[in-house]
């Protein structure tokens, strides 16, 4: 915190006056003060950020503010997280035409085929497949599948993470998902540099450092609100635009209910979560 106070200023007037009817002049000193005691406060701040409706378009969509111990947001929108490694909407990105990742396994002469190879633990239209040979036992068979997504905080104070689950469809599905949190000091997403006048905001210096749970968490439990991260310090480190000062904070969503036949048919695993941001 910052504070700046002006000097004070005190004047001293003195007031000579002589009249005619004394044979004397006399002099009575004449005291005004005033005091001017201005304080300029540098508050504690965070600065939340991530996409808006327009792929590789960053936004800042929460600008919070310390108010004499409560949390002010001024600016009335939410953010969109990322894309891991990208600055893509996720909402966008993952809307449609995504699926769990897949193994063809037994396969005549051999090896598997999956559809882990590009990397993204989906599968999607950027996947391929080369012909394969049947067997009696070939077979199609999901395997775990995960989305990564983040979002960006600066601060001047140290700050907290809360985040709340809720089901977009069936509330069985919030117990298919389990989410971890890690976070990332610096890097380049979209183009854009992110933490290179940062510091992790936690002394500890890891990328688990202040994450109070450092394995995977079931979305079902976190349905009445769960504190998921507490840090001890700022994450501006040196002097820098926003994304210098910024870190990135990492959630990986793991699906996994086991050998999913074709018999099952089509269906969605689908949930919401709001993070918020605060200063305790």
């Amino acid at each position: 915190m910052t504070k700046i106070n002006l000097l004070q200023s005190r004047p001293w007037t003195r007031v000579c006056a002589t009249t005619a009817v004394m044979v004397g002049a006399f002099c009575m000193p004449s005291i005004g003060s005033v005091l001017d005691r201005p304080a300029f406060d540098m508050d504690g701040m965070v600065i939340v950020w991530g996409a808006d409706s327009t792929n590789g378009t960053p936004i800042v969509s929460d600008f919070i503010l310390e108010d004499g111990g409560a949390n002010t947001d001024l600016i009335a929108d939410d953010v969109f997280t990322v894309v891991t490694g990208t600055l893509d909407a996720l909402d966008e990105t993952y809307a449609e035409g995504t699926g769990a990742s897949l193994v063809i396994q037994r396969i005549q002469g051999g090896p598997n085929q999956n559809t882990l190879a590009n990397g993204d633990r989906v599968t999607s239209v950027d996947d391929t497949f080369t012909a394969f040979q049947l067997r009696n036992n070939t077979d199609v068979r999901t395997v775990r599948s995960e989305i990564e997504s983040s979002f960006y905080v600066a601060s001047n104070k140290a700050f907290s993470i809360d985040a709340t689950s809720s089901a977009v469809g069936d509330p069985a599905d919030l117990d298919l998902v389990r989410l971890r949190m890690r976070v990332d000091e610096t890097g380049t997403d979209g183009g854009l540099s992110y933490g290179t006048s940062a510091q992790l905001p936690h002394t500890n210096n890891a990328a688990d450092g202040g994450v109070r749970f450092n394995g995977y968490r079931r979305l079902s439990r976190m349905t009445s609100g769960e504190n998921l991260f507490n840090g001890n310090r700022k994450t501006a480190r040196l002097p820098g635009s926003i994304a210098d000062q910024s870190v990135r904070f990492d959630l990986t969503y793991r699906w996994n209910t086991g050998n999913i036949d074709l018999s099952e048919g089509t269906f969605d695993v689908e949930a919401e979560v709001i993070y918020t941001v605060y200063i305790p």
